[in-house]
């Protein structure tokens, strides 16, 4: 007699291999749905089972690499823009759009789009680790009080799912992406006491790593990957006794000593903004795009200022591996031309020092308050 396991495995069905694209290899499919635009990819997705495990698998963001389809995505957490009248009118987003939430440039082929994002808090901030955005802290819309809240969209996907919380809730703190992990410190409480403690998110393990206390408060900080990409920078802030007076230094975690060092004679938001471009720290002030040398040399110019950026609003990012740098802000109408309250976008051609005006539809001209960006 048979035993019931032997009889199982001789009905095993054997399971047959589905061509993505019949008469097509695999590769060669993989290849051609790799230069599917992405915000076509969703719909693509929807397709079948192989079509959807293709686009979800690691390896394609590196066919989509090899092919020369990668696209630049800049996420801005934004106000609506009130003399936009009407909500957003592209098909993605609903009617009634949120006063503040996620929108979306993609940089590569001049598009925008809202985002469909979970209620997002109002100053909210962003920063990306490889394909995941990640939103945390901000203000409760209702009691004004700063949350712990932690929302993590798989770019890949699309799709959006709750992270684990901070072990603090925050707002107006520095925040940035380095060497893998999501880095958080200062900010301020909801009795508006600045905060020195910091933390560090590992988007993978959806885990959070309680890190040592900075040596000062820092409220209003600004945050950044310096270096090789793998330490994380709090500029600037202020300390509770005072209130707007924004100090001109800096610290940064060292990860093998889990200890914070200072920097000294950095500028100071927020009439300044930070950014990295290839391992140095660039500062978007003034007259002026200036990179930092090291507290010995100190700062020089590197290329003009944003044309027609108000001071003080602005907030800046880094793409395509340091190509280009993305500024927003507030269009200057000093001279009554009719934009005030209008916001655009300036990209720098990091090669030829050049700036060119994105001047994006009214319904995404309102202020952004934090930005990051993807390649997909």
């Amino acid at each position: 007699m048979r035993s019931p396991r032997r009889g199982a495995m001789e009905r095993e069905v054997v399971v047959e291999h589905v061509e993505l694209i019949p008469g097509m290899p695999d590769d060669v499919a993989v290849d051609c749905l790799a230069r599917v635009p992405h915000g076509s990819h969703r719909a693509m997705r929807r397709v079948c089972r192989g079509w959807r495990s293709a686009a979800s698998a690691p390896a394609f963001a590196s066919a989509r690499a090899e092919a020369g389809a990668s696209e630049d995505l800049v996420f801005l957490l934004q106000f609506g823009n009130p003399a936009a009248g009407e909500g957003p009118k592209d098909g993605d987003a609903p009617a009634n759009s949120p006063a503040y939430g996620v929108a979306v440039y993609n940089v590569s082929t001049g598009e925008w789009r809202r985002e469909r994002a979970p209620p997002v808090p109002m100053f909210a901030q962003c920063a990306a680790v490889g394909t995941r955005l990640a939103v945390l802290g901000g203000w409760d819309p209702q009691t004004f009080e700063p949350v712990a809240d932690v929302h993590v969209l798989d770019t890949a996907t699309g799709v959006w799912r709750r992270g684990a919380p901070m072990r603090s809730a925050r707002s107006f703190f520095a925040c940035a992406e380095a060497g893998g992990k999501i880095y958080v410190a200062g900010g301020h409480d909801k009795h508006k006491n600045a905060l020195k403690t910091a933390e560090a998110y590992d988007a993978v393990v959806d885990a959070w790593d309680p890190l040592p206390d900075m040596s000062e408060e820092r409220d209003e900080c600004d945050g950044m990957a310096t270096v090789a990409g793998d330490r994380f920078l709090a500029v600037s802030g202020y300390r509770t006794a005072r209130q707007g007076g924004f100090e001109r230094d800096a610290e940064w975690f060292d990860p093998a000593a889990r200890a914070w060092r200072r920097l000294d004679r950095v500028r100071a938001p927020p009439s300044a903004a930070h950014v990295v471009v290839r391992g140095r720290v660039w500062c978007i002030e003034g007259a002026a795009v200036m990179e930092w040398l090291g507290e010995r040399r100190g700062w020089r110019e590197v290329g003009p200022s944003p044309p027609g950026l108000k001071a003080g609003t602005a907030r800046a990012v880094c793409v395509g591996g340091g190509e280009r740098v993305i500024v927003t802000g507030a269009i200057d109408d000093t001279d009554g031309n009719g934009s005030s309250g209008r916001h655009a976008l300036w990209v720098f051609d990091v090669k030829t020092k050049n700036w060119t005006v994105v001047r994006p539809p009214p319904e995404f001209a309102g202020f952004a308050f934090s930005v990051a960006s993807v390649r997909v």
